[in-house]
């Protein structure tokens, strides 16, 4: 992927405005739901809420696969599994450093479940 797309994780169809911008930029929705380890028809049925499964699954596989981010502590564009392994570890209490990282994670707009209504 060429450039890093502003993510909105508190919006619940995020993961669907990543799928449509990498089709747009690959050409093919096969080519993204083969990236994703999808089936083309299973990624257009779900994009289109026609999918009679659950989609959690495909929805994270895209956060993690498309959803890159501006992480704002590191100023460094981070995938959403990285966040979310800076903001699940234990409180680094032996380095000052890592410590004001590691408490900036917990107030960030991108922690998961900082979503509020």
């Amino acid at each position: 992927m060429s450039d890093t797309v502003q993510l909105h994780l508190c919006d619940p169809e995020e993961w669907k405005h990543l799928v449509y911008a990498r089709i747009e930029e690959v050409g093919s929705m096969t080519k993204v739901a083969k990236e994703l380890g999808y089936a083309r028809p299973s990624l257009s049925l779900a994009l289109r809420n026609k999918y009679n499964g659950n989609t959690a699954f495909i929805e994270q596989k895209v956060l993690e696969t498309f959803g890159q981010f501006e992480c704002p502590f590191l100023k460094n564009t981070i995938s959403r599994q990285q966040c979310l392994t800076y903001q699940n570890r234990d409180a680094p209490t032996q380095n000052p450093a890592e410590m004001r990282h590691w408490r900036s994670c917990q107030n960030c707009k991108y922690k998961q479940g900082a979503c509020h209504g």
